[in-house]
């Protein structure tokens, strides 16, 4: 018993990964169908529909064809929502003929990813890791093999070696930010390491640089990414979401930006009210503590980030993980930057799960949540812009002043 005990928790979140994506495959054998709807996962009309709007870019190139922002190779006829550094990697000749098994190398890079970001396990904390790892808003980038997600590993990369290497760790998450913009966010944990501040503005600048040479692509994208309230997250989904649930008072453009900023501002608000709260904060120890805060700082910079510039979909909230395993180290230790760690834990982990557009609920409750005119899942998201922006704000003044607020 005491052996079991000691085994690390990402032994078993990773064995439930596999055991999960082995029931689908059988699943599929004995039915000719994957059941991603008992999953929560609407499944697209082809596999990898996300990857595919990249690699069929591709093939425009091998002809010589723009692929951006209209990609005339698309099989559904879909602008293209990526930066265009993207279509240029049609020069390793690949195409959409390479969906599948690029699809499955993203998939499994971003589960090994997540079990090494998290550190060593207790096997209660590798059993809620493994409530989030196999959580419908994560499980949709998988099935839409999304680019997010090989993000989510460069950002990991970054973060094993930010320590030690700050040069080196910097360079996976600027090519990250390059390539999807928002990663960028993850440089925040440079914010609290104080002797890597020349490579956080070293990757400042080059970042900057790279958005002033691409602004007009920058601005492009905002017009052609289409914006969703289903399988959606951010605060332009809270305004849009009031729309469709047919609020008198958010209706016009103006009403639109008005009450987007005030979600922010009341978020912002009860941040402020948990920093008062929670006056002050001591850093818990233990191995692995350093990697956690990390990752912690990183992963909660990217919601915040991605929550207060508009609508995301849900499987971007796949960054939510970094956050879990200092969550289940402040739960269990204590020492947290804001109060209530147990309850941002429990909402993290229902937001991945309600963030679809058929949440596998039991007893009937999945009709009875879908007819609802405004989704629940936007409060909670809402409540976790406040509790990290209270969180990662605490640390931040403490790391101005000196303090170590996430040193092990």
């Amino acid at each position: 018993m005491r052996r079991l005990r000691e085994l690390d928790g990402r032994l078993l979140a990773g064995v439930l990964v596999v055991l999960f994506f082995a029931a689908l495959l059988s699943y599929r054998g004995v039915t000719g169908t994957t059941p991603w709807a008992t999953v929560g996962i609407e499944p697209g009309d082809k596999s990898f529909v996300d990857l595919r709007s990249v690699t069929s870019s591709w093939d425009c190139e091998h002809r010589g064809i723009e692929a951006f922002p209209n990609n005339p190779c698309d099989p559904f006829h879909r602008p293209a929502n990526y930066p265009r550094v993207w279509t240029r990697l049609g020069v390793f000749g690949l195409g959409e003929g390479d969906t599948e098994p690029l699809g499955i190398a993203i998939g499994v890079v971003f589960f090994a990813a997540a079990l090494a970001v998290a550190g060593p396990l207790t096997l209660a904390e590798g059993a809620v890791y493994s409530v989030g790892l196999l959580a419908p808003a994560t499980i949709l980038g998988v099935e839409r093999g999304n680019a997010d997600l090989l993000m989510f590993a460069l950002v990991v990369l970054g973060l094993l070696l930010v320590r030690r290497f700050p040069w080196a760790g910097a360079a996976p998450i600027v090519l990250a930010g390059a390539l999807k913009l928002f990663p960028a966010f993850a440089l925040a944990p440079l914010v609290g390491l104080r002797r890597r501040w020349p490579a956080l503005l070293a990757s400042v600048v080059v970042l900057a640089a790279y958005a002033a040479v691409t602004l007009n692509d920058i601005r492009t994208l905002r017009h052609v990414i289409p914006r969703v309230v289903v399988n959606s997250y951010g605060a332009g989904v809270v305004v849009e979401a009031l729309r469709l649930a047919h609020v008198s008072w958010v209706q016009s453009t103006a009403e639109v930006r008005y009450v987007r900023l005030a979600v922010l501002a009341l978020g912002l608000l009860l941040a402020l009210a948990l920093l008062r709260v929670r006056r002050s904060v001591s850093a818990p120890e233990g191995a692995g503590s350093e990697l956690r805060l990390d990752a912690f700082w990183a992963g909660g910079a990217v919601y915040l980030g991605t929550y207060v510039f508009g609508s995301n979909f849900d499987y971007r909230l796949a960054f939510l993980l970094l956050c879990v395993p200092q969550l289940c180290a402040w739960v269990r230790r204590g020492g947290a930057p804001a109060p209530l760690p147990a309850a941002a834990l429990g909402a993290l982990l229902l937001t991945l799960w309600l963030s679809s557009a058929q949440p596998p609920l039991p007893f009937g409750l999945q009709t009875w949540y879908v007819k609802l005119a405004f989704p629940p899942e936007e409060v909670l998201n809402w409540l976790l812009f406040a509790w990290l922006a209270a969180a990662l704000a605490r640390a931040a003044l403490a790391a101005l002043r000196a303090e170590r607020p996430w040193a092990a």
